[in-house]
């Protein structure tokens, strides 16, 4: 008897890392462009750092933040910065941890941690899938976990 198609997208580990460093990449040029707004606003020169306030022109028609409001603005958004590069730094790290132990691993092994981590599939699902039993399946996954291979997975 032959299996449904599945209409819905499988879920792919990898393809989440590289959504969620995507995410952070997005967020890291909103970051920047409210930094060089914050300084467009406080009326500061320079094209890289603070080069002056221009003191002499008069107050324009559009949004003036004061200096020291800017100042806590750019402070702000350049440690939110640090944060998603050190996030999105700890997301490569661990997709090529995964990925080595995958490429590591040979036979049931590497069938199983494909259908658990990468996949992220139930027990049931992964065992169907491998056209074994459950038990034959937690098996194989206790092996692993005893190993240290499984990273903590959910039902």
């Amino acid at each position: 008897m032959a299996k449904p198609v599945k209409t819905v997208k499988e879920r792919n580990l990898f393809d989440e890392i590289d959504l969620k460093i995507m995410l952070i990449n997005e967020q890291i040029k909103n970051h920047r462009r409210s930094i060089e707004k914050a300084k467009r606003e406080c009326g500061w020169n320079g094209p890289s750092a603070v080069g002056g306030v221009d003191y002499s022109k008069e107050q324009s028609k559009g949004v003036h933040i004061a200096f020291i409001d800017g100042l806590r603005m750019i402070e702000l958004d350049e440690r939110r910065i640090r944060e998603l590069e050190e996030e999105r730094k700890d997301l490569r790290k661990s997709k090529k941890r995964i990925k080595r132990i995958y490429e590591s691993l040979a036979g049931y092994e590497s069938q199983v941690y494909y259908y658990r981590i990468i996949r992220k599939m139930t027990q049931a699902a992964a065992a169907d899938e491998m056209s074994i039993s459950v038990r034959q399946f937690k098996s194989f996954e206790i092996f692993m976990n005893e190993k240290g291979l499984m990273l903590r997975v959910q039902n």
